[in-house]
């Protein structure tokens, strides 16, 4: 360990990439299939290698990245059936935390939550793909916490760290909806302030199917003979 570096402060740092980077993956700013390669990504976070390499480790650990033949860390392809997995996962372990925020959430959390679909709809407005993608992540990021079920939470933001690179897969924004029609986001919000569980699990089940409508195809070819 070089001089003046403690234990405690390499801790710090490797948490501080790990942190970095899983955000990263989560709010979709690495892809399907992107090497993260240890020295320029340590540049870029203005550390030394070696605290990125245990970060990188640690999410090679929690299978949100992968190591290839030549030990770099890369973010997980994704086959069909794997999504489906994905996508069912995030259905089971979203609805569990809608019907929780459902009964309990705050006049201030909805505000803090129309807020943000608020910058998430000028993204879309302005047609930036990366923060559409980001305020995304955010939106359903307060939604688990509004649940004060934090266990569940923390299960579901391991798995977008592999639904997040699906967003950025190829920077493409979802087809436009017929003018006049809603967002899925709004008919959430609606529910949450209505306090209607029910209401809130069907919206978010159509949020999750509106997303796989236009992920689904964009995977790739030939790949999907795995399973139903």
């Amino acid at each position: 360990m070089p001089r003046g570096v403690t234990e405690g402060n390499r801790r710090a740092l490797s948490a501080e990439a790990y942190d970095y980077i899983r955000s990263g993956l989560i709010r979709s700013r690495y892809r399907v299939g992107q090497r993260l390669v240890l020295r320029p990504l340590a540049a870029e976070l203005g550390l030394s290698p070696t605290p990125v390499r245990e970060a990188l480790l640690r999410l090679v650990s929690e299978q949100a990245l992968e190591l290839n033949d030549r030990n770099t860390a890369v973010v997980p392809d994704i086959t069909p059936a794997s999504f489906r997995e994905i996508h069912r996962l995030r259905v089971d372990l979203e609805s569990r935390l809608i019907q929780a925020a459902a009964l309990r959430a705050t006049e201030d959390e909805l505000e803090g939550l129309a807020g943000l679909h608020a910058r998430f709809q000028e993204a879309c407005a302005r047609q930036d793909d990366g923060m559409m993608a980001a305020g995304n992540a955010d939106f359903h990021a307060m939604l688990a916490t509004m649940a004060d079920l934090p266990l569940t939470a923390n299960i579901l933001h391991n798995l977008w760290t592999r639904i997040g690179p699906l967003y950025a897969l190829a920077r493409t924004a979802p087809p436009a909806r017929p003018p006049g029609m809603p967002h899925p986001h709004d008919a959430l919000i609606a529910a949450l302030r209505a306090h209607d569980p029910d209401a809130a699990t069907r919206a978010l089940i159509g949020d999750a199917d509106y997303a796989r409508s236009w992920i689904e195809p964009l995977l790739s070819q030939g790949a999907g003979q795995d399973g139903p």
